[in-house]
């Protein structure tokens, strides 16, 4: 929500933050409920700035950063390796020569020859012959930087105000050679007194967006697919290398890994100009009636148009795009390239008619009794249309111009437009006792396109109530109320809903081509017309206490404030498998029932308040767990997770986003819990050892041993998260700013690592391990964690803690306008850092990373190849008049 209307066109990183003057984040459906069927995960409300009424305010700012990927488990390649060599340490193929390039195609003339279960393979030899070392993590993850321009000029009178601000953000990819991200805003924020009482404000938001980073590939969005290309190769592999003709190669042969890709021949054969024109415009007309009324209308309009020119350059004349048959497109199917556009628009309206009575029994009517009243009636209406469309010529010239009449086919790849209405009605009572007590309660009831058979309405009650004991007559003077200034406690119940999307009611028809011409048919997947609303109801219990500080300057001011709640979730939306009389896959049902149970709590206090030195200080703590209570049927749901190639079970009783898998045995006397046996009998024992690594191992072989049976591997949620947050501030121009976040007990499988492990090529390759008294770098051991029961299974080997202590952010500012009492406002230096320090044992590159909910909202935490935070140092310059 931006200035109180749904802003659904526009994401939230196209805004300008310059022009935010605050955001308010609701959570949950107690709080929500208000929002009706799209509240239930909740709201984020962004107000604009405002001019002010008195003198023209100028404001400049100009900020340059300075980003680099994080690598806090510092994730690298094996810098040895096990190949077959010759007497000269250079590795051979199967033929017993050296490996050598084809200058022409740079494809290696035959494989490797690297037998990973022999438990004689030791990963010592250096690479310092015909294949040299590689780290193609820091030749591709480079440092980047991001400026930002920012005016803005406010002011205003006794007949209104206005803000207008202007600004550019450029943003540098951190991947080489791949582009940058561009955005200009306009932001205007006026606002005029017609008369007595009324007022109507007009906010403008105008964004132009160009970005010219890697987004579109054939086989993923996002630079994910160019990180998994280098992750997933042998570091041997010089991507560099250019062929005979000047070109890069898009395949090396299996000898370089069987997943790997070179990022260069993409950035060399592949564009694209992805440009966005945004609108966010809102306008807002609010009468006060001279007593007890006020009638606030909204309406907001956001509209986005998009439009991305995609070109794979012909490659006919790679020697390695022929050779390999491999090249870069989107629907081509073939190296003669393509020009793709992709045009997506969306227009989305909100209208809001709210009108508030307020009346104060004693005041407005002279009763005795303080009882204050506040009616609400709204009506809330949205509508969003969306249109896709996308046109394809295949076949390119190999010199310029290119043009899209030089394709040798021309089609129309996609012709999809959506429509979708909702609206609905608030209405809300509330009354308040004085200070002491107070009472709210209300539904909100929606009607939409997109609800089931019959468009039934849904209603979503709420309510609330507190009541502040230290308000009670006794609580002064009393010795609690001494140390406890005020106490308050209050609850709040409600339900909020997700919608179905716009058509998910609807059976649908695909398309495809029969011969010549097109023909539609039933795909695997069908929509439900008995679709329902999931609907969301919360509970939340807390108390608000501030305590009696130390008196003179120490803690002036502390309060305390905890939070229970609880949530469940009915008919949650999925798509389930189908019975095979129906001759259809799966369809789209409501398959789940959900509960989330959460503590949460904030300290804040003013540690110190001198003359010239203020201390403020906050910590916030929380802590949460969700899990599935009920299944539709009593099935069991398999659902694809990215931990692993194992699919897992969504099941009644256990956590949202809980593995199974195989573990490893510690212990040679392990016990299944489901046999009660050992795991290894006594008999075999003797060919069984703990080697020095701390697990089992099989002396022979020297692989792994793992149980034959999936387990759970514990809750999947942290223990709690925390934040330490301090401000300190010196005679009013120098400012310093620090927070530290804390997260213990959380966990990610690292499906990075686990892929690196198959091709032999992690650093953890090169770690010695004694086995049977033989000490070395055992690849049978490191292979056998990949393979062993299951290639590529889910094992919790892979299921690495990642809990982390975070220094987040560290600011120091200096304003040399007060400091050397300049007639500026401000002139203001900030210096930041980001991200600067984690401690963790995590190995991976981020802790704070996740890539499973890409895959599935129930795949909570896997690391896939993701791209980690930043690393942020930062410099801003603040002038103001």
């Amino acid at each position: 929500m931006v200035d109180g209307v749904q802003m659904a066109g526009t994401s939230l990183n196209s805004l300008d933050l310059n022009s935010v003057e605050r955001v308010e984040v609701v959570q949950g459906a107690a709080a929500a409920s208000i929002f009706g069927a799209q509240g239930a995960n909740g709201v984020i409300q962004i107000f604009t700035k405002k001019g002010k009424e008195g003198k023209l305010n100028i404001d400049f700012s100009s900020s340059v950063a300075s980003n680099q990927f994080l690598n806090v488990g510092n994730l690298r390649k094996a810098n040895l390796h096990g190949f077959a060599t010759n007497a000269n340490n250079e590795v051979i193929g199967g033929s017993g020569n050296p490996l050598v390039q084809d200058p022409a195609t740079l494809v290696y003339s035959e494989n490797v020859i690297f037998n990973n279960i022999d438990p004689t393979t030791n990963i010592n030899k250096p690479y310092d012959r015909n294949l040299q070392y590689h780290d193609h993590i820091k030749e591709f993850f480079t440092s980047a930087q991001t400026t930002n321009y920012s005016l803005s000029i406010s002011g205003g009178s006794k007949n209104g105000d206005f803000s207008l601000s202007a600004s550019n953000n450029k943003q540098e990819s951190n991947f080489r050679g791949d582009g940058y991200n561009d955005r200009t805003n306009f932001t205007s924020n006026v606002g005029i007194n017609l008369a007595k009482g009324l007022k109507l404000r007009s906010i403008t938001q105008l964004v132009y967006t160009k970005n010219t980073v890697d987004l579109y590939n054939k086989q993923d969005f996002g630079l994910n697919n160019l990180v998994f290309g280098i992750f997933n190769a042998r570091p041997f592999v010089d991507y560099n290398l250019l062929d005979t003709k000047g070109n890069h190669a898009y395949y090396y042969g299996d000898a370089s890994g069987v997943n790997q890709t070179n990022p260069n021949y993409t950035l060399q054969y592949q564009d694209s100009d992805d440009r966005k024109v945004d609108i966010v415009q809102s306008f807002n007309l609010n009468y006060a009636f001279p007593k007890y009324v006020d009638v606030d209308l909204k309406y907001g309009i956001n509209h986005q148009n998009r439009s991305v020119e995609y070109i794979a350059y012909n490659q006919s004349d790679n020697d390695n795009s022929n050779d390999q048959a491999a090249f870069v497109s989107w629907y081509a199917g073939d190296n003669l390239g393509e020009m793709t556009n992709f045009t997506f628009k969306n227009t989305f309206q909100n209208f809001l008619a709210n009108t508030t009575a307020k009346f104060d029994f004693k005041e407005d009517f002279k009763m005795s009794l303080p009882i204050k009243s506040v009616t609400q009636i709204a009506f809330d209406y949205r509508k969003d249309v969306r249109g896709e469309y996308f046109t394809s010529g295949v076949g390119i010239p190999l010199d310029p111009p290119l043009t899209a009449n030089q394709a040798t086919t021309y089609s129309i790849r996609r012709d999809f437009s959506t429509e979708f209405v909702t609206y609905g009605y608030l209405i809300s009572q509330r009354f308040e006792y004085g200070d002491i007590a107070g009472l709210s309660a209300g539904f909100r009831s929606d009607y939409s396109s997109a609800f089931g058979e019959g468009s039934k309405p849904f209603t979503f009650p709420r309510g609330d109530a507190f009541f502040r004991v230290s308000g009670l007559n006794f609580w002064d003077g009393s010795s609690i109320g001494n140390v406890i200034l005020d106490w308050k406690f209050r609850a709040a119940y409600g339900e909020a809903g997700i919608q179905p999307q716009p058509y998910d009611r609807f059976p649908t028809l695909s398309t495809r081509t029969l011969g010549s011409t097109g023909s539609l048919y039933f795909g695997p997947g069908q929509s439900n017309p008995a679709l329902d609303v999931e609907v969301s109801k919360e509970i939340e219990i807390g108390t608000d206490m501030t305590f009696q500080g130390l008196g003179g300057n120490w803690l002036t001011n502390i309060t305390f404030s905890p939070t229970y709640w609880k949530r469940s979730t009915d008919n949650a939306i999925f798509r389930i498998d189908a019975a095979p009389s129906t001759g259809i896959g799966t369809i789209l049902d409501n398959a789940f029932s959900l509960s989330s149970t959460g503590l949460q709590a904030a300290l804040t206090a003013s540690v110190y308040s001198g003359s010239n030195i203020t201390w403020n200080t906050a910590i916030n703590w929380s802590q949460q767990s969700s899990q599935i209570d009920e299944v539709k049927g009593g099935a069991e749901v398999v659902v694809v997770s990215s931990a692993g190639s194992s699919n897992y079970v969504l099941k009644a009783g256990d956590k949202i986003g809980q593995l199974y898998g195989f573990k490893l045995l510690r212990s040679l006397d392990a016990i299944s819990p489901l046999t009660g046996q050992p795991y290894i009998a006594p008999a075999d024992r003797p060919l069984y050892e703990v080697a020095s690594n701390g697990y089992v191992v099989n002396i022979a072989s020297k692989q792994p041993f793992f149980t034959p049976e999936r387990s759970s591997f514990g809750n999947p949620y942290p223990k709690f998260n925390m934040s330490f947050i301090n401000d300190f501030t010196y005679k009013n121009f120098l400012t310093f700013g620090i927070q530290v976040d804390w997260v213990q007990g959380s966990h990610l499988y690292n499906q990075t690592k686990e892929w690196m492990y198959r091709d032999g090529i992690h650093s953890d390759y090169t770690r010695p391990i004694t086995i049977n008294g033989e000490t070395g770098a055992w690849s049978a051991f490191y292979r056998g964690v990949y393979a062993q029961r299951q290639a590529n299974g889910t094992k919790d080997y892979f299921y690495e803690d990642a809990s982390f202590v975070r220094l987040r952010n560290v600011a120091i500012g200096i304003d040399f306008a007060k400091l050397f009492d300049i007639k500026m406002s401000r002139l203001q230096l900030v210096l930041t850092g980001r991200n600067l320090w984690t401690k963790t044992d995590y190995t991976g590159m981020d802790p704070e990373i996740s890539s499973g909910t890409t895959n599935s909202a129930w795949d909570r935490g896997t690391d896939h190849n993701t791209l980690p935070n930043f690393k942020t140092y930062q410099a801003t310059l603040n002038i103001g008049f």
